[in-house]
């Protein structure tokens, strides 16, 4: 007995199709260009660009100067996002970006306390150690929200997993070859891959 054959497609109906599909890729972008995604990608951008170069030029400082960074980006980006509700482009569920966020650098808390070898950090006879996990520690915070873009591209765009790869990428490269220079490295390319990121999408994503 033969399988039913599933009906064809005619040109019309794929061509309907592929406009649909054009259609929902122009809303999305539309929505993001409208809304605070880009201008919290360019705000964290900066916040990179002043705190690695703390750590490179000022890094008995850095830590506190990242700590002041940190408290004004979080808040910053959900009043970007709280903002966002006047777009005039509108996106359901928007809301729970800002939650997923949240959970996803929970546990990124969670896995660097539990991973972390803090008691090699402990020991007077590795203080040396310190400087590497300094960079390991910045490899694994800048990666993490790279992940999260790339994950948002696999849904949203393919622009955001191009972005979160050349990050990672870059992170990654500098970590392995740039030893002294890794925190220059980061601020003035990962930083300011965000921030071209950023005003891409606001200037063409409209």
């Amino acid at each position: 007995m033969e399988a039913p054959k599933s009906p064809s497609i005619s040109p019309e109906e794929a061509r309907a199709s592929l406009a649909e599909i054009d259609r929902i890729i122009l809303h999305t972008r539309r929505t993001i260009g409208h809304g605070a995604p880009s201008a919290i990608i360019i705000l964290w951008g900066f916040i990179w660009v002043v705190g690695f170069a703390s750590q490179q030029f000022f890094p008995p400082f850095s830590g506190r100067i990242w700590l002041f960074l940190d408290l004004v980006g979080v808040p910053g980006s959900f009043l970007l996002g709280a903002w966002r509700r006047n777009a005039p482009v509108k996106r359901p569920h928007s809301g729970k970006v800002g939650l997923s966020w949240l959970i996803l650098f929970a546990f990124a808390v969670i896995w660097m306390l539990a991973l972390g070898p803090w008691d090699l950090l402990r020991r007077p006879e590795l203080a040396f150690y310190g400087s590497v996990m300094n960079r390991k520690f910045a490899v694994f915070w800048a990666t993490v929200p790279m992940f999260a873009y790339i994950l948002m591209g696999l849904w949203l765009d393919r622009f955001f997993i191009y972005l979160g790869t050349l990050v990672t990428l870059a992170t990654v490269g500098g970590y392995l070859f740039i030893h002294h220079y890794f925190f220059l490295w980061m601020a003035l390319v990962g930083g300011g891959s965000l921030i071209g990121g950023g005003i891409f999408i606001k200037k063409f994503w409209r």
